[in-house]
């Protein structure tokens, strides 16, 4: 059975209702949330042309060759977008990669709420690109 973006942000969501949720509940809430918005973006990227050069984009990790065809793209909603995909991956790198940053629940929810108004964004410039 495969997976959605949609699952990985349910299951984040069980993390933030859980009210016996630890920091590393927090940390893996906003890792989940994080990929949710890049299955999403990277499904959307994907019928988007490449904006630089082929062998420097083959170069990029795939995160980066999504971010850069939002960043790089004409349509200005893309471009902000751009933005905070990249925001919503450098808190996903901090849970994941800095264990001396104390993650609140706090933080985590503000998060996730941004998690939640960006899949929002993703999902109606989604249906603008499949119905133009």
């Amino acid at each position: 059975m495969s997976v959605s973006f949609k699952d990985f942000y349910t299951s984040a969501e069980v993390l933030l209702n859980n009210p016996g949720s630890t920091e590393i509940d927090f940390r893996n809430l906003i890792s989940r949330s994080y990929y949710a918005v890049f299955h999403l973006s990277k499904e959307i990227a994907a019928n988007l042309p490449v904006p630089i050069a082929e062998a420097a984009y083959q170069k990029l990790g795939s995160h980066e060759k999504v971010i850069i065809k939002f960043e790089k793209h004409a349509d200005k909603r893309f471009q902000s977008l751009s933005i905070l995909i990249k925001q919503r991956k450098s808190n996903r790198a901090n849970a994941d990669y800095d264990i001396n940053l104390d993650i609140k629940r706090l933080d985590t929810a503000q998060h996730f709420h941004a998690v939640k108004g960006l899949l929002a964004k993703l999902e109606a410039l989604k249906s603008v690109e499949n119905h133009p």
